[in-house]
């Protein structure tokens, strides 16, 4: 009975672990449109990718202290100003990326 007990909260920590999705919707660089384009790290809001050339790894940049990234702006704001907006899609993913 026990061991049943502890196979069955054991499956169901694992089920609710590979639930979760971690998507830090980081572009692949592989669009114009990118390139230039800050794009914000959907995990840590003090973080943005930035592409700086055709498929290329885009490059981690963080914001300044006492900032968080604004996708609107493209550009760091203070956290007074910031407000939570759900993550845009970016235009392309990187090589081998899968959706959640």
């Amino acid at each position: 009975m026990q061991l049943s007990a502890f196979i069955l909260i054991f499956c169901g920590c694992f089920c609710l672990l590979r639930a979760q999705c971690i998507d830090n919707y980081e572009p692949g660089c592989k669009l114009s449109v990118e390139i230039g384009r800050a794009q914000r790290h959907c995990i840590d809001p003090t973080k943005y990718w930035m592409c700086h050339q055709l498929n290329a790894k885009a490059q981690l940049n963080k914001c300044m202290p006492n900032t968080g990234f604004d996708q609107i702006k493209e550009a760091c704001i203070p956290w007074i100003d910031w407000v939570w907006k759900p993550c845009i899609e970016p235009p392309s993913r990187p090589a081998g990326w899968t959706s959640c």
